[in-house]
């Protein structure tokens, strides 16, 4: 398997459960770290042309913060939390408390929220699908970006354009008191990764 395109519906929906699992792990992480409960709807997987990733996400002019980290090992690939504007503060706000603040213009303690939050989250997510399917798999130190979700794709857009024509995206909601936030997690498997993800959950290929 070389492509994304490649899969057939039941890896598709083999990864969708990956990609449930992974969620509730660092959800839960997160839930944990705000001491604020709240829900996620269903993960919802799409398989789509690189080209197309903007209009599908829906939000690539407004401001994000991007939390991404490399996988190294036996997946590698990216791993990216993109939280919109709204999402972003309110995160701030139940950790370091209300108060005036510019997603833009970070300081140093909120950078550093923000990092171990992309620890937090990246690290449940990993930990969740390398036991899932007994594969080693390290990550990077996370880095933030902080600006228009389109800025904030292109690097790891990038990556996968120049390895496969379709990318993979499982994409969630967050809804705390009845209101919903955008808070994607968007995982970016290299496409040769596939074929040995799925040979070591029972599916031959």
């Amino acid at each position: 398997m070389k492509s994304y395109a490649d899969m057939d519906e039941t890896s598709a929906d083999i990864l969708k459960e990956l990609g449930n699992i992974g969620t509730g792990n660092a959800v839960t992480s997160l839930s944990q770290m705000m001491g604020t409960p709240f829900d996620i709807s269903s993960p919802s997987l799409h398989l789509t042309q690189v080209q197309e990733i903007y209009s599908l996400l829906e939000q690539s002019q407004e401001i994000e913060a991007g939390i991404l980290v490399e996988m190294k090992g036996e997946i590698t690939g990216q791993f990216l939390f993109l939280l919109n504007e709204s999402f972003t503060n309110i995160i701030l706000d139940e950790i370091l408390g209300g108060g005036e603040r510019n997603i833009l213009e970070l300081d140093d303690l909120e950078r550093s929220l923000l990092s171990e939050l992309g620890n937090i989250m990246c690290g449940s997510y990993i930990r969740a699908l390398s036991a899932l399917m007994d594969m080693e798999i390290d990550v990077s130190v996370p880095g933030i970006c902080v600006d228009m979700g389109g800025s904030i794709l292109s690097a790891p857009l990038s990556r996968v354009m120049s390895k496969s024509a379709e990318i993979l995206l499982i994409e969630n909601q967050f809804h705390i008191d009845h209101r919903s936030y955008s808070g994607r997690i968007l995982f970016f498997p290299d496409p040769e990764c596939l074929e040995p993800i799925l040979e070591k959950l029972g599916i031959e290929m």
